[in-house]
Parts: C-alpha cells; sequence; structure tokens
C-alpha cells in the first residue's frame, strides 16, 4: 500500500486553498495590466518580433517579477493539498523545476546589455530565456502527474497548458527567428509566462470553486458539499494525440522555412560561417562570415545588408549568398544591425538614428579585419542590401567610394528627410558602379516615390544622381528578358545599371526564404547569382 501522510487540519487547508485562489485571480489581472503599460513605454511597434531584447531590457519588466511570485505561491499550495507521499514527491519536484524556471525569467528580466541603449544582445539573458522555456512546462507537467485521479479536470488543464507552452514556445523562437531576432527565444517567454498566469488563475478558481476536490485531494474525512464528479483522467493515448496535433501545426506553419535555413545553419555548425564581433566605440558589433572551403588568392568580399528589424542570419539564409561565394571562392559577411537597422539617408531621431553606434564606421572596420585577417583583394570590395540594408548600401557607396568598389541595393532608396535624392550629401572619392533591383509593385519602398513610413524619392531620381555622380553618358542600352528590364548606362571606369521587375513586390528576387521571397515575380531571376556576377565584372577602376 501506498504511505498515506497524515494530512493537515481541514479548515487550515481550506483557509489556504481560498486565499490562494482569491489571490490568484486578482494578480493575473494586474499582470496583463503592467504588460501592456511595458509594450507602452518600449514603443516597440513590430520591433517586438525581431528585437524582443529591447522589451526586456526596458527596465519596467515588473511581470515578471510578479508570475514568478505567483507560480511558485500556487506550487506551494498544490504541493501542500498534496496528500499521498509519492505524489508529494513529485509535487516537491514541481517546486524545484519551477524555481530554475523563475531564475531563468529573473535572469531575462535582471541581466541587460552592457550599453544603455540596448544594442548588444545579453548572452546571459537569452540562457535565461531557453532555462524558463524548458522549465515551466516541465514544473506544469509534473503537477498533471502529482495532482490526485479524483481530479483529472485539473490533470486535463495542466496537460494540456503544458503541451501549449511547448508548442507556443518552438513556434514563437522559429517565427521570431525568421523575423530576424538575435535572441528569437525570448519573443516566446511573454506568451509561455502568459500560459503559466492563464494555469494559475485556473488554478485559483479550482481551489475556490471545487472544495470538494480539495477535500478529496487532502484526504480529509469530511464529507460534506457536493463531490466531484469521476473525469477519465489523460490517458497516454490522449496525450500522444494532443502532442502530435501541437507538433504538426508547429511544423505546417514552419515547413517554408526550416528547409530553407538548414544550409546557413550547417555551414555554421561545419565552421565555414562563424560569428565574429569587432568593436566600434563603446559597442560590440556582431557580423557573420562565410568562408568558403576553396577560397581564390585575394578573394574578394561581399557585403550583405538585412533589412529593417532583421539580422546577419536572416539575410544570410534568405538570400542563399553562401552559395555565390563558395562559386567564386570570395568571402561573404552578412553584419547585424542594431535595434531597427541601419542608419541611412534622411534619417531623424524618431526612424533609424541610432546614438552611439556608427554603421560606417562599423563596415570600414569590418573592412578592415577581414582585409588583414583574410588577405582580401583591396579592389574588390562590394556591399549589397535589402530594403533599409539597400538604402544603407547607398550611404555606404557614397561614404567609403575610395574603397568599394560597386554596390547592388534590392528594393531600396536614397533621399533626405524630405524624399529628395538630389540634396543627398554623397561626394565619390572614386567611382562606384551600381546595380539597383527593384519591383513596379513595391509597396514598401514605391517605386515612384512618396511618403510611406518615411518620405521616399523616385528610383529615376536615384538613379539620376548616381549617373551624375559616376559621370555617365546619356546613351543606355536596354534589355528585356521576362518581366524584367535592364538599363545600363556607361560610365567610363563604372556602370550604373538598373533591372525592373514589371509585377515584381517588396523581395530579393529568387530568394530562398521569407520573408525576402514573395510569390509576386520573385522567382524571375536569381538577384543573388545576377549581383555576384555583376560585381566580378566590376572591380575597383585603378586611377591615375
Amino acid at each position: 500500500m501506498t504511505e498515506q501522510l497524515p494530512p493537515p487540519a481541514a479548515g487550515t487547508n481550506q483557509r489556504l486553498a481560498r486565499n490562494a485562489g482569491m489571490l490568484a485571480l486578482v494578480l493575473p489581472v494586474l499582470w496583463a495590466v503592467i504588460v501592456a503599460l511595458e509594450l507602452g513605454w518600449a514603443g516597440l511597434s513590430h520591433s517586438l518580433v525581431s528585437r524582443p531584447e529591447r522589451l526586456f531590457g526596458s527596465g519596467n519588466d515588473i511581470a515578471a517579477w510578479l508570475v514568478c511570485g505567483l507560480f511558485l505561491s500556487q506550487l506551494l499550495v498544490l504541493r501542500i493539498q498534496t496528500g499521498r507521499a509519492d505524489h508529494r514527491r513529485i509535487a516537491r519536484l514541481a517546486l524545484a523545476v519551477a524555481t530554475i524556471a523563475t531564475l531563468g525569467r529573473l535572469a531575462v528580466s535582471v541581466f541587460g546589455p552592457a550599453d544603455p541603449n540596448l544594442y548588444q544582445v545579453s548572452q546571459l539573458r537569452g540562457l535565461g530565456g531557453i532555462m524558463f522555456l524548458v522549465c515551466l512546462p516541465a514544473a506544469v507537467t509534473l503537477v498533471a502527474v502529482a495532482v490526485s485521479s479524483r481530479d483529472a479536470a485539473l490533470r486535463w488543464l495542466s496537460a494540456a497548458v503544458a503541451i501549449a507552452m511547448v508548442c507556443v514556445a518552438v513556434w514563437a523562437t522559429i517565427w521570431s527567428a525568421r523575423s530576424g531576432a538575435l535572441q528569437p527565444q525570448l519573443w516566446a517567454v511573454e506568451p509561455v509566462e502568459g500560459l503559466g498566469v492563464f494555469w494559475v488563475a485556473a488554478v485559483g478558481v479550482w481551489l475556490l470553486g471545487w472544495p470538494a476536490a480539495v477535500r478529496a485531494t487532502v484526504g480529509s474525512s469530511i464529507r460534506t458539499g457536493p463531490r466531484l464528479s469521476a473525469m477519465p483522467s489523460p490517458g497516454r493515448k490522449a496525450s500522444i494525440v494532443l502532442v502530435l496535433v501541437g507538433a504538426i501545426g508547429v511544423v505546417a506553419v514552419s515547413a517554408d522555412y526550416l528547409p530553407a535555413v538548414s544550409p546557413a545553419i550547417a555551414a555554421q555548425l561545419t565552421g565555414r560561417t562563424l560569428v565574429e564581433t569587432v568593436r566600434v566605440g563603446d559597442v560590440d558589433r556582431t557580423y557573420r562570415v562565410h568562408r568558403p572551403a576553396q577560397l581564390v588568392a585575394d578573394p574578394g568580399l561581399v557585403i550583405v545588408l538585412h533589412g529593417v528589424f532583421g539580422s546577419g542570419f536572416q539575410a544570410e539564409s534568405s538570400t542563399g549568398f553562401d552559395s555565390q561565394a563558395d562559386r567564386l571562392g570570395w568571402i561573404v559577411a552578412y553584419p547585424d544591425g542594431v535595434l531597427d537597422g541601419w542608419d541611412a539617408f534622411g534619417d531623424t531621431p524618431y526612424w533609424g538614428r541610432h546614438p552611439g553606434a556608427d554603421d560606417v564606421a562599423f563596415i570600414a572596420a569590418l573592412i578592415d579585419h577581414l582585409e588583414s585577417a583574410d588577405h582580401l583583394s583591396p579592389d574588390r570590395v562590394y556591399v549589397a542590401g535589402f530594403s533599409r540594408g539597400a538604402m544603407m548600401t547607398y550611404r555606404l557607396g557614397c561614404e567609403l567610394s575610395g574603397r568599394v568598389a560597386a554596390i547592388a541595393p534590392v528594393s531600396g532608396n536614397m533621399a533626405t528627410a524630405d524624399g529628395s535624392a538630389a540634396d543627398v550629401p554623397c561626394r565619390l572619392s572614386a567611382p562606384v558602379s551600381v546595380l539597383a533591383i527593384h519591383g513596379t509593385a513595391d509597396g514598401s519602398i514605391p517605386i515612384a516615390g512618396g511618403r510611406g513610413d518615411i518620405d521616399y524619392a523616385p528610383m529615376t531620381d536615384v538613379i539620376a544622381r548616381w549617373r551624375a555622380l559616376d559621370s555617365c553618358g546619356a546613351t543606355a542600352a536596354v534589355s528585356t528578358d521576362g518581366p524584367s528590364t535592364t538599363t545600363t548606362w556607361e560610365c567610363g571606369s563604372a556602370t550604373v545599371e538598373t533591372r525592373i521587375v514589371n509585377g515584381g513586390a517588396h523581395a530579393w528576387p529568387g530568394a530562398v526564404a521569407p520573408p525576402y521571397a514573395t510569390s509576386v515575380a520573385a522567382d524571375a531571376f536569381d538577384a543573388s547569382r545576377l549581383i555576384a556576377d555583376f560585381f566580378v565584372a566590376h572591380p575597383r577602376p585603378r586611377l591615375g
């Protein structure tokens, strides 16, 4: 027979259950209010998805302390209420695992980045997020095992919440990674925490509304009041079905993403792609660098800049530029911007400008480091970028013209804050070749210019400015390939070229993974290969 410990006094248990239940119903509402206020204070917009560390570093993460206290108090109550010795041992284990989850959650809240602008990502915060996401569902699962079989409803609820936590954590992490998060697991912390708060509230209802279940659990001899009707406990088959349903849902929403990013992951696991750091000012800037197995002598360097709220991993996995580097025997680097991305022309204090983070100095330092480490050809340094990265590509072409041989902006723009391409402060110290790719149906950066999130110049004005900068002739060569039209101006020692995709959306044509890929004219050609071939044909001209 299973050892049965003497139950505490029934009146004490009832008071404890009632007080804990009332607290569990009030405090989750307070938690929700605090989270809403924190989101407002952080001014996140959609950066919550790709820069969750900004929320958790805002200094207002009061909700973390609240939910940790709630969770541990409820587990403590359940441990006291559990009568059988073997179940109490499991409840103690649940309490210990929940304590580890609490420490992880507090690490997410406490261990912030070193710089006050939250530009740097804390590894301790990321580790804390992993601890929380693993241990919290485990604690709830243990509760489902520890609760008496007479309380099948609470068992079912705990099991379902634990499965939901796992599914939400995986799903949120995957989607945050595809959006460019440097610590994608952090985005999963808030929704999983929300499920934990829901579970706490549900336990509160159970403690308040089902006194007979509490009495049955503690083995009380008091038999007054209604008894909970018998319910089947969640069996093995039912649990497997719930897990499979959740797993299928996660796989379904991620099926178009995971195969696409696997080459970038494999390159990192095999050491072909490394994550490195360079100190610029007071900020440690990170970047990914892919070195092919076979490098040519004096290889070229291509720097690929991600879009708004993106990351180097996003750019590497989406553009597939590693394959072009492997084909040419060159090196390709994927730098990480800070917060919303890059400080391009036309930025304001409310958009893109990042005090203390000098993006031009970062790229210059990156070129210096790789030239020294990999013996690059100084005549073959190139920059490409998508969206906001393309806007920064134009700026780097202007400000690093003595070092960058050619640029390739995809779905980008170059303008002042009032949308003028002619007034951009650009002076070239050497000719820079340009390949600009844009879609006529781009809804994010309209090809005709106009007001969006900021003011954009018409692409014709941007190209006219570069034709003037490179002293191009008036005559252009025009060719058509499917839905794309290529226009080329020869400019002595440089070339200015546009490739306009009729019906093309805001995308990197031929991209292998979202969000750079779309179904509208995205596969008209391989932009990465086109850009690589353009770079091969346009080394930096030797003047004088």
